[in-house]
């Protein structure tokens, strides 16, 4: 899946912010920064080879006929009794192997290993979306008139994503309108359920998120490799770390943010140009462990002592969040909060899940999707580019 188009397809639900759990799955990888969150930038979610042979698409099928043997509107799981189609649990399925393969390929895992997951990620997600609308027509807020109108023009007006949607992923017309309509949803349950939060509340937040601001001064002790440097270079490191560190201590709170800053920038080798106020930690920029743990241990303003990782010799600096950050973690405390509910639901939920479904190999249902989309794609190739020229 290497167009870019597809990856905004399968964005268009607002819902993700919801119900894509975490799969529960870590990478460890090494960089120069004290993260040690995946990096998707580099990922390819091509599917993984060494999930089925070479695959030859029968385009004279619908898409999901091909990949999963299964029509659109059969059943696949049914949530208190609503029966949810397969071409909307499918779309899911195939959302969560792209979403493994774009985080997690290029680390070497392979998508058979965690292929019941996939698929237990892709009903928790439907679970999700048809748990939101029965709560929010338990509640009297369903999508408004104009939140409906809004949603039709929005696919009426987009012509291109439709084609996909239903040439690629065999996606009813009804199922489309279900996606469109998720933001609606979401928004309108979002304000029936939760809050703004407290000053305490969203302090609660951020602590538990462990999502923190800091500064840090970085000193490698290790190459470009990742291979430790000589005995005596580290030594020297460690004793240019204590230097700037004494320097640090003896500045008044008012002016320490400055300094650090002026040492920062001559000496950190964490490229500190490219982050010059720093990192803002959380879910999607974990620290390693070290770091992280000095990190929440300082007070806004602290300054730690010699921190060491397996990057080097760190002095860190923490600082308060900016005022535009908190309004995006005010809201993370209501999309938490949310889940937290939506999860509960989930629990008390009554779900039927059909054999098909069970019976499913995800990484040979996504290994033959894609095979069937670049299919589909170089055979309209042609025409495409003749109307172009």
């Amino acid at each position: 899946m290497k167009n870019w188009k597809r990856l905004t397809a399968l964005l268009l639900s607002g819902a993700m912010a919801l119900s894509l759990f975490a799969c529960g799955i870590t990478a460890d990888p090494t960089s120069g920064d004290p993260s040690a969150a995946p990096s998707a930038g580099d990922a390819s979610p091509d599917p993984d080879p060494s999930a089925s042979p070479q695959i030859v698409a029968d385009l004279t099928k619908a898409p999901l006929e091909f990949a999963a043997g299964v029509s659109p509107q059969d059943v696949l799981l049914t949530v208190n009794g609503e029966e949810v189609p397969a071409d909307l649990v499918l779309y899911w399925l195939n959302y969560a192997c792209y979403y493994f393969m774009y985080s997690y390929g290029i680390y070497g895992m392979s998508m058979a290993e965690y292929g019941d997951q996939l698929i237990d990620d892709a009903v928790s997600i439907c679970l999700s979306e048809v748990l939101l609308r029965q709560k929010a027509a338990q509640l009297g807020c369903l999508p408004t008139d104009a939140q409906a109108q809004q949603a039709q023009a929005e696919m009426e007006g987009d012509p291109d994503t439709l084609k996909l949607f239903r040439e690629s992923y065999g996606l009813t017309d009804q199922s489309i309108q279900y996606l469109y309509l998720a933001n609606a949803y979401y928004d309108n349950m979002l304000a029936a359920v939760t809050h703004e939060p407290s000053q305490e509340e969203l302090e609660d937040y951020l602590d538990s998120s462990k999502i923190y601001r800091v500064k840090h001064i970085l000193l490698k002790t290790v190459d470009d490799d990742h291979k430790p440097l000589p005995d005596d270079e580290i030594a020297a490191k460690k004793a240019r770390a204590e230097e700037l560190l004494s320097q640090l201590q003896g500045v008044a709170a008012d002016g320490l943010e400055a300094k650090f800053d002026e040492l920062m920038m001559a000496n950190s080798e964490d490229d500190p140009q490219s982050n010059p106020d720093g990192y803002i930690a959380g879910p999607s920029m974990k620290m390693v462990e070290p770091f992280e743990t000095a990190s929440m241990a300082l007070e806004e303003g602290g300054l730690s002592g010699i921190v060491e990782t397996e990057f080097g010799y760190h002095i860190i600096l923490r600082l308060p969040i900016p005022e535009e950050t908190l309004a995006e973690h005010r809201n993370g405390f209501r999309a938490s909060s949310l889940q937290a509910q939506a999860e509960q639901w989930q629990q008390e939920a009554q779900v039927v899940r059909a054999d098909a479904l069970d019976q499913l190999d995800a990484a040979d249902f996504y290994a033959r999707m894609n095979a069937y989309q670049t299919a589909l794609a170089e055979r309209d190739a042609p025409a495409e580019s003749g109307a172009v020229g």
